[in-house]
C-alpha cells in the first residue's frame, strides 16, 4: 500500500507541478522542452484538461506534491478523439517508490472509464526506467523515431508506446 495518495490536481497546484516538471526540463530528457515554464503557463494548461476525460492527477504525502501525471489530447483532429497521451513525472528523491507507476494505473483507469481507446507514451529512449514502466503497465513499443530530438548537445531517439483499451 503506498503511503501517498493521488488526487485531482487544482489550479492551487499549478506552482508546484511547473516546479517539478521545471527539474525535468533542466535536468533529464524526460521532456524535450528546454527552457522552464511559468506557473501561469502551468495554469493555462491545466484549464485545457477537462476532467474526467483528461485528467491531470497528483501524487501527495503529508500536504506535499511529489509527483503528477496527464493524460492529454493526442490531437486536435477529431478522428484521434478516443486516442490520449500519457505523461508522469516525480520530483528528484522520491522516484524507485512506485508513485509513477500508481500515477499512470490511476490515469489509464481514468482514461478506460471515459472512453479513451488508446493511449500513446513518447520517452526518450535512454529514459530506460520509464520504458520499464511503461512496458510493465501494458504498452508496447509500436516505433522509434531517430534522433528526432536535440537536448545537452546531443541527438536523442523517441521510443513510441501504445495502449489500448
Amino acid at each position: 500500500m503506498p503511503d501517498f495518495d493521488i488526487r485531482p490536481a487544482h489550479s492551487d497546484d499549478a506552482e508546484r507541478i511547473s516546479a517539478i516538471y521545471n527539474e525535468a526540463v533542466l535536468s533529464s530528457t524526460a521532456t524535450f522542452d528546454t527552457a522552464p515554464e511559468t506557473a501561469a503557463e502551468r495554469l493555462a494548461w491545466l484549464a485545457q484538461h477537462d476532467a474526467p476525460r483528461w485528467p491531470v492527477l497528483v501524487a501527495v504525502e503529508c500536504g506535499a506534491i511529489l509527483g503528477w501525471g496527464s493524460l492529454s489530447r493526442y490531437s486536435g483532429r477529431c478522428a484521434y478523439e478516443g486516442t490520449a497521451e500519457i505523461s508522469t513525472y516525480v520530483t528528484g528523491g522520491h522516484t524507485g517508490r512506485g508513485i509513477g507507476t500508481t500515477l499512470a494505473r490511476a490515469l489509464l483507469e481514468a482514461g478506460a472509464e471515459n472512453g479513451v481507446h488508446a493511449v500513446v507514451a513518447r520517452i526518450c529512449t535512454e529514459n530506460t526506467s520509464s520504458l520499464a514502466m511503461a512496458e510493465r503497465l501494458g504498452f508496447e513499443r509500436v516505433g522509434v523515431l531517430r534522433e528526432v530530438g536535440r537536448k545537452f548537445e546531443r541527438w536523442l531517439d523517441v521510443a513510441i508506446l501504445e495502449r489500448l483499451s
